[in-house]
């Protein structure tokens, strides 16, 4: 467990940045402050969403790494949808 969150502690930032990044590469720029509000939202909707998940579906299961194990709801379908994710061509 804590060599996990070592690795994730070295690439979240980063992560953040890199998400910020190309998702400005992937919006039309005469309409960013649209989309990066919509991005915003979204962002602070899944502060609500995911501890929610996790304490709900620790409450249910009696265990808690069922609920760090619920994650995976949100993280596959995220992964898949930006796997379809065209790349825009900058050249």
């Amino acid at each position: 467990f804590f060599i996990l969150a070592g690795v994730i502690g070295l690439v979240q930032g980063g992560v953040q940045a890199i998400s910020r990044s190309f998702f400005s590469n992937l919006i039309p720029q005469d309409r960013s402050a649209e989309f990066f509000g919509f991005y915003n939202l979204i962002g602070k909707s899944a502060v609500i969403v995911g501890p929610f998940l996790v304490s709900g579906v620790a409450l249910l299961m009696s265990e808690p790494r069922y609920g760090i194990l619920s994650l995976l709801i949100l993280f596959i379908p995220g992964l898949i949808l930006l796997w379809l994710v065209p790349e825009k061509d900058n050249s």
